[in-house]
């Protein structure tokens, strides 16, 4: 944005009395002054001049401003702005300075916020502490966005709640100019003649959808210099802006759409493979990547509720390529495993520093192939999780591969107490051991661990290899048990792995 005639006029009047050809609906742009001594005139410069200037033709095609100076005959041509009331020349040469000096200074702190994005009320704001314009930045609906500090002190119908009255908002409808005011693609004026008020606007359009209107104004509702570009200038920026948020909110939009979806499939929701293969593609992601999910759990669940954000950030930092859901005070971690890097060995420290520095455990599931099927490899972690802190309360991290076979004894004894599961050859011999004193039990679990070996077995029971042999004679003749039947052997298993779950049963 370049320095206008307006603007000068607006600040060089806020001092002295002035008296101009300048248009309040047209703006002319000069890059600066000098003292006219005669010379060829450059254009876009004025010119300070303490006489009547000679009748060059160039005189007559540039911008200049004059001290005490009117020309019949070069006024339709040029612009002039005299200072009517007495002046040095230098005042007014340290006067310019200054205008140009503030404008610049505004134009550098206003390009550095329209770069940072900044808020919407620190972008008003700032045009108001410089050039002391109110202003007011209101969406398609009436609604307000956003207005400078000053704005509803001298616009009573904002009202004490910073929202338009309904009567407002009726009357604004029905009036004619307001609507056609909204096809307009550049600064304009708006007068509102049942209020006695005139402001400044500009238009934002979004791919050619009308979104927003800025309406700037001076403290008196007057019309006023400098207003045409300064609206302009701020609008076409503030449209820059809003369309970045748009795009951002659309980006967030179809984010949502995406974690939706794999929620939904987390929670056993089921999805066509359109679907699937259509919100996944947002991310990259294809059904048949490899996924492994994480299901973590704070040792203190005040810790996942008071900074959740903050945990999610960390998980999301560690896998990359990751969907992060909460799920009653756990984070669940949806890993893609074929868009992350293949140095796995750093991931798993960086998990394991995590898990250590912010006492934490986490539930891990198999690898798998179709994320259709992510609610059965969710179930895995959330199993891996919770036997693993009944059962390995010293862990970090329990992974499903190796909780198995704690998860089908656990689900064996769901239903039913565990006793009614036993191998009836063990009901039988822990009732003979407690009649007898005897280590039958230990015995068999004993013979079976060191695969069917007599002198081993004997060695680890601390007896004689006859006393053993005599032992499985006495164990065959009171229970039947057939050592050549694999069922058989199976059940002797899982029954000493349900007497060790339920404490009934210690391995040496």
């Amino acid at each position: 944005m370049n320095m206008t005639l307006g603007i000068v006029c607006y600040k060089l009047q806020q001092n002295y009395q002035i008296e101009t050809n300048i248009s309040i609906k047209r703006e002319h742009f000069v890059k600066g002054f000098r003292i006219w001594k005669g010379e060829l005139l450059e254009e876009n410069i004025l010119y300070i001049c303490s006489t009547q200037p000679s009748q060059y033709r160039e005189w007559q095609q540039k911008m200049h401003i004059g001290i005490n100076y009117n020309d019949s005959v070069t006024e339709t041509r040029s612009f002039y702005i005299s200072i009517k009331n007495s002046i040095d020349i230098y005042e007014l040469i340290n006067a310019l300075q200054e205008i140009f000096q503030e404008f610049y200074d505004w134009r550098t702190t206003m390009e550095n916020l329209f770069h940072q994005q900044a808020d919407f009320v620190t972008i008003l704001n700032t045009l108001e502490q410089t050039y002391d314009m109110v202003s007011i930045l209101v969406d398609k609906n009436l609604k307000y966005i956003a207005m400078s500090d000053s704005f509803s002190l001298y616009n009573d119908w904002v009202g004490e709640t910073g929202i338009m009255p309904l009567e407002l908002v009726n009357e604004l409808m029905t009036d004619v100019p307001f609507r056609n005011a909204i096809h307009r693609n550049k600064a304009a004026i708006y007068r509102n003649e049942n209020f006695k008020s005139v402001s400044y606007y500009y238009n934002i359009k979004i791919n050619g959808q009308y979104e927003a209107r800025l309406l700037i104004s001076n403290k008196i509702h007057t019309d006023f210099y400098g207003g045409l570009a300064l609206v302009e200038y701020i609008g076409k920026n503030l449209t820059k802006i809003l369309g970045y948020h748009n795009e951002e909110k659309e980006q967030e939009i179809v984010l949502y759409e995406f974690y939706n979806l794999v929620k939904d499939l987390l929670h056993g929701m089921p999805k066509t493979t359109e679907e699937i293969r259509q919100y996944l593609s947002i991310r990259g992601w294809e059904r048949t990547h490899t996924y492994q999910i994480y299901l973590f759990q704070f040792i203190k669940e005040e810790n996942a509720t008071v900074t959740k954000r903050y945990y999610q950030t960390e998980i999301e930092r560690i896998f990359k390529n990751c969907c992060v859901f909460t799920e009653e005070e756990k984070f669940c971690c949806i890993q893609n495993l074929s868009l992350t890097p293949s140095d796995a060995w750093d991931i798993h420290q960086a998990v394991s520093v995590f898990l250590r520095e912010n006492l934490c455990k986490t539930g891990i599931s198999q690898q798998f192939t179709d994320l259709a099927l992510l609610h059965q490899y969710y179930l895995e972690a959330e199993n891996a999780l919770s036997l693993g802190l009944n059962s390995q309360s010293t862990s970090w991290y329990y992974q499903f591969e190796e909780m198995m076979l704690p998860y089908i004894l656990h689900q064996a004894a769901l239903e039913l107490d565990a006793h009614q599961l036993y191998h009836p050859a063990i009901r039988t011999l822990i009732q003979y051991d407690q009649k007898e004193n005897s280590e039958m039990v230990r015995t068999v679990y004993e013979y079976m661990k060191h695969r069917y070996n007599v002198t081993q077995t004997a060695q680890t029971l601390f007896i004689h290899r006859t006393s053993m042999l005599f032992r499985l004679q006495r164990i065959e003749i009171l229970t039947g048990i057939d050592w050549d039947n694999w069922e058989e052997r199976l059940h002797l298993a899982l029954t000493f792995e349900l007497m060790k779950k339920v404490g009934e049963f210690k391995d040496k």
